[in-house]
């Protein structure tokens, strides 16, 4: 607040409130300034500032809010070093009270909140509600939209999917409002996700997604490109339209021609292909993308190495000696990072693993996988799981 600052300054510089007033104001006035109680005019503002010995600018801005931008800046610069969550925790505690009703403030309690997930989710949530609560009073649409979004995947996380689909239900964005590209981008994606696990409407899903990838090209911006197109291609397979499937994925490749597309982001793509010929039984390109996950070896795709793994013992069509417990094992070793993951990724694995089940290998794990199941939305996934253990 400007009267601490004016206070904090004056105490600094070893100056009496009579000291600071003289010639300018009362130092009753000077004193209601101080406690918040009274604003000056900006001519009383500029006399102070020269008495305090410091521009007008610092009395306005309080330090702490340099501060904080710095910080993010730090934490989100790819040129920085990787921060866990437990240190930006650390890093971010000295900035959360007493709060300051900036933009900076809000962005603090948005990331402060995302870290909280493993450590104290429930906590995690009320920093979402801070932040959304900051951005509301600047009037800041962009920004509360942000909140909302982090907000579902954070709840996709804790496995909260109704009261994930049901905050994307309440977000209503109105399309003549613009929207930064990312923010928008976002917001379509979980429209997509929702309508497709939800509603099972892979249909209506699909159209979603064209209209990002058109708003992309239009914008001439493709911040989204990979994740739209993958998506895109998973829900054209899981239609029965393998061709267009594959043109999605092509059009990635010819992209991948003009950027510098890193590992991971090429690492997806083969994880999209493999997930691909799953659904169209194509044996040799569900070995295709298992080997090029092997040539990777990125520990958080070994799941999906197991996966594959599972369909290529059930409908093996070579001499190849994959076992099926062996490759089981593998998935329920990085349980830690799919059972956290999207909806549609878990259900994936878990539908994998109940396939396994119905020929003996895995049945120790029943009971996780029920429980896990459990939350899912109703539908197409959860149906086609159940049907699975009640066969076992």
């Amino acid at each position: 607040m400007l009267g601490t600052r004016i206070k904090t300054l004056r105490k600094t510089q070893k100056m009496t409130q009579s000291e600071v007033a003289e010639g300018i104001m009362t130092k009753s006035m000077l004193s209601m300034i101080e406690n918040g109680k009274a604003t000056p005019s900006l001519p009383a503002l500029q006399r102070i500032a020269e008495r305090l010995h410091v521009s007008v600018d610092e009395l306005l801005l309080d330090p702490r809010v340099t501060e904080m931008k710095q910080l993010l800046e730090q934490i989100e610069s790819p040129k920085s070093e990787y921060y866990s969550e437990q240190q930006v925790i650390e890093m971010l505690s000295p900035y959360l009270d007493p709060a300051v009703p900036s933009y900076w403030q809000g962005q603090i309690y948005h990331k402060y909140g995302f870290a909280l997930r493993f450590l104290n989710p429930e906590e995690g949530l009320r920093y979402f509600e801070l932040a959304f609560d900051i951005f509301k009073n600047l009037d800041l649409r962009d920004q509360q939209i942000e909140v909302q979004i982090s907000k579902v995947y954070f709840l996709f996380f804790l496995r909260r999917y109704e009261e994930a689909y049901q905050l994307i239900d309440s977000m209503m964005v109105i399309q003549d409002i613009p929207l930064s590209h990312e923010t928008f981008l976002d917001y379509q994606m979980l429209q997509a996700l929702r309508v497709s696990v939800k509603e099972d409407n892979w249909t209506e899903s699909i159209v979603l997604l064209r209209e990002g990838i058109a708003y992309m090209r239009e914008k001439g911006v493709y911040i989204e490109v990979i994740s739209y197109h993958r998506l895109l291609a998973l829900f054209l397979s899981l239609t029965g339209d393998y061709a267009s499937a594959k043109t999605e994925l092509d059009k990635l490749n010819h992209f991948f021609l003009f950027t510098e597309a890193n590992v991971y982001e090429r690492l997806l793509v083969e994880l999209t292909k493999g997930s691909i010929a799953i659904h169209q039984k194509d044996y040799a390109g569900i070995r295709y993308a298992r080997e090029r996950l092997v040539e990777v070896d990125i520990e958080a795709s070994y799941h999906y190495i197991g996966q594959f793994e599972v369909y290529l013992c059930l409908w093996q069509k070579d001499n190849s000696t994959f076992d099926l417990q062996d490759a089981v094992k593998k998935i329920w070793d990085n349980v830690h990072i799919w059972r956290v993951a999207s909806e549609y990724d878990l259900s994936e694995m878990l539908r994998t693993l109940a396939l396994a089940m119905t020929k003996g290998t895995g049945l120790e794990h029943r009971d996780e996988i029920e429980r896990m199941t459990a939350p899912l939305s109703r539908g197409y996934f959860k149906g086609e799981i159940e049907q699975l253990l009640a066969k076992i």
